[in-house]
This record gives structure tokens, C-alpha cells and sequence, in this order.
């Protein structure tokens, strides 16, 4: 059972350094910035808005993986799991939703 929980954190954590990619390239392409200004954002809210974003996206991606690896060593069984993503995932939803409701007020 060892070997198994060791591939499975190593799965994880090979995840987290994938999600951690996606979100470095998205800041590096300017993606969010470049949506934003495609449907009619102001530069300058666009920049701050995909700043912010990306930043929760970093810190969601940290999250989640402390989550699963939780799960991973035993801390917590399949329904506390799928409890805290849900509680988690709310949180990260009305952190989004605050920060773009931030800008749009800023630029109003």
C-alpha cells in the first residue's frame, strides 16, 4: 500500500506541475488580458483583472493539490474530499467573481 500512495502523491504532483504551467503560459500569452480587451475591456482593467485572476488560479491550483494529497496520506476519506473541493471550489468561485465585480466598479 506504500508504493501505491507514493505513485499517487507522485501523480499529483505531476499534476500540480502541469497546472502550474497552464497557468505561467496563459500570464505569459496574455490570454485573459487579450479576451478581456476582445470584449471591449479597457486596457488597464483587462492588465489588473488578468493579474488577479491569475494569481487565484495559482494560489487555486496550490489548494487543490493540498486537498488531494490529504486524501492521499489518509487525513480525510472520499466524502470529506468531495466536501472541502465543494467548499473550496465555492470559495475560489466568489474570490473570481469579487475581484472581476472589483475591476469592472474601478472602471465604471
Amino acid at each position: 500500500m506504500n508504493i501505491l500512495r507514493r505513485v499517487a502523491q507522485l501523480v499529483l504532483d505531476i499534476n500540480k506541475i502541469q497546472a502550474e504551467a497552464v497557468v505561467k503560459m496563459y500570464a505569459r500569452f496574455g490570454l485573459y488580458r487579450r479576451l478581456y480587451i476582445a470584449c471591449g475591456f479597457p486596457e488597464g482593467t483587462a492588465s489588473r483583472l488578468e493579474e488577479r485572476l491569475l494569481a487565484l488560479g495559482h494560489e487555486g491550483v496550490t489548494e487543490q493539490h493540498e486537498i488531494l494529497c490529504r486524501l492521499v496520506r489518509g487525513d480525510i476519506g472520499g466524502a470529506q474530499l468531495v466536501e472541502e473541493l465543494a467548499r473550496w471550489f465555492s470559495g475560489y468561485m466568489e474570490s473570481c467573481q469579487a475581484a472581476v465585480m472589483d475591476e469592472l466598479h474601478a472602471a465604471a
